[in-house]
């Protein structure tokens, strides 16, 4: 008589937990966390979420072609925003520059949580990007508590 094994897939939240994209998210956001030093507007902090938008931008160009498509004009829509906060990240006394850059990354991994489905970007780069996204805007901000 032979045995039935009956495997039960794991759950969505243990799938995510498996994922080495949000572990490596985790560890690169802990290195930017314990590494902050004084914050200049002109670093690449500042204008990452401008380009992590304009990715996903181009993720939904290949996923949806460049058509008028709603996903395109909401992508179009995040990359305004997020460069806009850049733009006053740079223009304003660089004490408010450091909390609108750190509001910018807690967009991002806002941005990032809307798009957990896959459809619009993989899912490996929400689960990279949420957990980095966050502790960058936690370094960011007790950068300032020194």
């Amino acid at each position: 008589m032979t045995e039935t094994v009956i495997h039960k897939a794991a759950s969505p939240a243990v799938a995510v937990l498996r994922s080495p994209a949000l572990w490596l998210g985790v560890a690169l956001g802990a290195i930017e966390l314990t590494a902050r030093g004084p914050f200049d507007p002109y670093s690449p902090t500042t204008f990452i979420p401008p380009l992590l938008a304009l990715i996903y931008l181009i993720f939904a160009t290949f996923r949806h072609g460049a058509d008028r498509s709603v996903a395109m004009r909401i992508q179009a829509v995040g990359l305004v925003c997020f460069t806009a906060l850049s733009v006053v990240a740079l223009v304003v006394d660089p004490a408010l520059g450091r909390h609108v850059v750190a509001a910018g990354w807690l967009a991002h991994a806002a941005w990032d949580f809307a798009h957990r489905d896959g459809r619009v970007v993989p899912k490996w780069l929400v689960r990279f990007c949420m957990p980095f996204d966050l502790l960058v805007a936690t370094s960011l901000v007790v950068g300032t508590w020194s």
